[in-house]
């Protein structure tokens, strides 16, 4: 379980963005998803935090409207990995 939070942190980090300081509601939903499966799999609450920032640096690097869609693929997926 860990291998599979670890492969969906390195999709989220590479597939995320926005460049606002306010994530976009897709993204915030994807990071609630990224969040459940590794409280579920053990990540301590520290790997957790500086995980989610690194979520959010890489949201704030693109346009709001590229975020958008790209966090709206990413939920998708994680909808699926369920």
């Amino acid at each position: 379980m860990k291998k599979i939070f670890l492969a969906l942190t390195a999709i989220s980090i590479i597939l995320s963005g926005c460049s606002s300081n306010k994530m976009p509601k897709e993204c915030e939903e994807s990071w609630q998803h990224i969040e459940k499966m590794a409280k579920t799999s053990g990540i301590s609450e520290e790997a957790i935090k500086n995980q989610k920032k690194a979520f959010e640096d890489e949201v704030n690097k693109m346009s709001k409207e590229e975020a958008t869609e790209v966090c709206k693929t990413q939920t998708a997926i994680l909808g699926m990995v369920k």
